[in-house]
């Protein structure tokens, strides 16, 4: 590969946004040794893992179980 070919990835690879999201889910053990498996819609796995570290198990129990459900488009932001 040229130079110049290699200055072109690289502009298109700094030029191109990366896409992350969150964790859609989370596995936890309760104080009784229980494992749950919890879907985490964007945006709530901070809230879910603060519950996770007081032991907060009924408002973790509040989550929807965790089934696959995988991300949509729309659960990806764009940053640099």
């Amino acid at each position: 590969m040229d130079s110049q070919a290699k200055t072109e990835d690289k502009r298109n690879a700094t030029s191109t946004p990366i896409q992350s999201a969150e964790p859609n889910n989370m596995k936890y053990r309760d104080d009784d040794g229980v494992e749950h498996s919890i879907y985490l819609p964007q945006g709530t796995m901070h809230k879910a893992w603060e519950y996770l570290q007081k032991k907060r198990w009924d408002e973790l129990a509040k989550f929807a179980p965790y089934t696959n459900q995988g991300y949509s488009e729309n659960d990806f932001k764009s940053g640099n």
